[in-house]
């Protein structure tokens, strides 16, 4: 699967612009704030149905328009297909091929995608809930059935916050019955696909970092796996209605990495933490299947250049690739196309 064009209206500072891409590596280069993180981001959107750099859609809409518009055509398995996606402000449309729908969620996994961001240093560093939409989205992209599980548990969570903060137990108990069912399948996921990429993970890091950085990874439950959670939520509840919140459960789990024993949040250096991202993702790209896009922005910007050189080796095996980059480089991936961005318009497409 791949994108071979991208028209975007409206977008950011986009006002009109066509892109054709090649199934290989996209060059995207141009001066800072011209418009090349806004070309992944509106590739991520029609992804995901999320943006990577805010919640509000309507930050999205070009100044002084009142919608943005997204069309992307897509070839999967030889045939060419149509992704649209527009907002208005207050309505999202979106459309695949003759299908509309209101919102995303049906079409997330379509088109997998795995994105390479500077913000990633949260990843290692930030809070427990980086770490939580990391596995709820790679998990969402291969298992619609997670993503069920995911809306359940948060909407029965809300439903019993609410009925804590009011200091009563009417009607709480059929909230927590969703919330320990849906709870075990999403744990079980997790579990799972964290013990998946424990060795690929640390394969990986060993090759960029020339064996210098074995890596761990952890799935850190508040909840104990194969307990009754139903039981459990009911045993806190008192506590939890002292408190007015939910003190246990999914959403409140961590990932912890850790190198020789030791956190790598506390003890990594910033080399070391960009390092196990970028095993991350090229982990997260060969645990999703269709031949996902991979995003890097701002591209050589974060390893040195040993484990820089050595994440490139990488990357030449994979499918579809968009980097950006305010420096062009006609030395690495030699069969690459080039994009240059000006302002917010393609000024030149070729071959490098």
């Amino acid at each position: 699967m791949w994108v071979k064009k991208l028209y975007l209206h409206h977008f950011r500072n986009y006002t009109q612009a066509e892109i054709h891409f090649s199934p290989g590596v996209n060059w995207i280069t141009g001066k800072n704030g011209q418009g090349k993180t806004n070309l992944l981001e509106a590739l991520y959107l029609l992804s995901t149905g999320r943006s990577f750099r805010t919640y509000q859609l309507s930050q999205l809409i070009q100044k002084g328009a009142s919608f943005f518009y997204l069309e992307a055509e897509i070839e999967k398995e030889g045939v060419n297909q149509t992704l649209k996606l527009s907002f208005d402000g207050e309505n999202k449309k979106v459309q695949y091929n003759a299908s509309t729908y209101s919102h995303f969620t049906p079409l997330i996994g379509l088109l997998p995608h795995v994105l390479y961001a500077p913000e990633d240093i949260a990843l290692i560093g930030g809070a427990p809930l980086f770490r939580r939409k990391f596995l709820d989205l790679q998990l969402a992209q291969l298992d619609p059935l997670y993503l069920h599980h995911l809306a359940r548990y948060h909407k029965a969570m809300r439903q019993r916050n609410e009925l804590l903060k009011r200091k009563t137990e009417e009607a709480i108990d059929p909230w927590e019955e969703m919330m320990a069912h849906s709870a075990e399948y999403l744990m079980q996921q997790r579990t799972e696909m964290i013990a998946q990429l424990q060795g690929p993970l640390n394969e990986k890091m060993q090759e960029i970092s020339d064996g210098a950085d074995p890596i761990e990874i952890h799935y850190q439950s508040s909840l104990k796996q194969g307990d009754d959670f139903l039981k459990y939520w009911q045993k806190t509840r008192r506590k939890d209605l002292h408190i007015g919140t939910t003190l246990s459960g999914p959403h409140r789990d961590d990932v912890h990495f850790s190198m020789q024993g030791l956190s790598a949040k506390a003890f990594a250096s910033e080399g070391q933490k960009h390092s196990i991202i970028a095993s991350l993702r090229l982990c997260q790209w060969k645990h999703l299947s269709g031949m996902p896009l991979m995003s890097i922005d701002d591209f050589g910007a974060h390893l040195d250049q040993g484990r820089q050189t050595k994440f490139e080796q990488q990357l030449a095996t994979l499918g579809q690739i968009f980097l950006t980059s305010p420096n062009p480089s006609y030395e690495i991936f030699p069969h690459k196309q080039m994009i240059e961005i000006s302002s917010g318009q393609v000024f030149h497409i070729g071959s490098a």
